[in-house]
């Protein structure tokens, strides 16, 4: 694949959607960096509530080609969860962004609202105890990309992913790549192409 060609595709495609401001392709260098930042969080607690493991980011930074977008509070994510709390491979928690069907979930007894938009599924799980025991965990997943539609065939929009930075991540990604900027509303995403995996290697030869 040209990978010249794929990188302007896929710029332009993501440069065009509402509520982000800029983005650049992301060096390998950087890749790892990244995941080092990543999994410094992960050894961290989410309000003391135990490990949060970003999969999302660990996916994208697998892809063929990796770009870091600078969004706005214009940006509408998808109304996939970005958050997730995971017993196994079983989802037992989740944030939940379509309105329609926290209002279905609003009227079951089996369901306990976490915040206005998380839910706890009480028959799955035991709160908080299976996560201060370690048997459940947090997890932000890759997340479809849907709103990145790009104009060539060069890529399906169905191999695109991105995910969410944690703030140190989030901090880093501004000042290498938007020289610092750090206005009231904008943040960042990491957008993947999946037209081929690589593992990341920390360590380089």
């Amino acid at each position: 694949m040209d990978t010249i060609k794929l990188n302007e595709v896929v710029l332009n495609a993501i440069c065009k959607v509402k509520g982000i401001v800029n983005a650049c392709l992301v060096s390998d260098g950087d890749r790892r960096i990244i995941l080092d930042i990543e999994e410094d969080a992960e050894n961290r607690s989410l309000m003391g509530l135990g490990k949060v493991i970003n999969t999302g980011v660990r996916e994208v930074l697998n892809c063929e080609a990796v770009y870091v977008a600078l969004t706005n509070m214009d940006f509408a994510p998808s109304c996939h969860p970005a958050l997730i709390i995971k017993k196994g491979d079983q989802i037992v928690g989740e944030a939940i962004l379509d309105k329609d069907r926290i209002s279905q979930l609003s009227g079951r007894k089996d369901v306990w609202f976490l915040h206005k938009n998380f839910v706890i599924y009480k028959n799955k799980m035991t709160f908080p105890q299976d996560i201060m025991q370690k048997i459940c965990y947090f997890e932000t997943p890759g997340i479809p990309a849907a709103w990145c539609i790009p104009e060539d065939d060069i890529v399906a929009p169905r191999n695109i992913i991105y995910s969410n930075p944690v703030t140190p991540c989030d901090i880093f990604l501004k000042k290498q790549y938007f020289n610092g900027m750090d206005d009231q509303g904008l943040g960042t995403i990491l957008v993947g192409i999946k037209t081929e995996y690589r593992h990341v290697d920390k360590n380089p030869q």
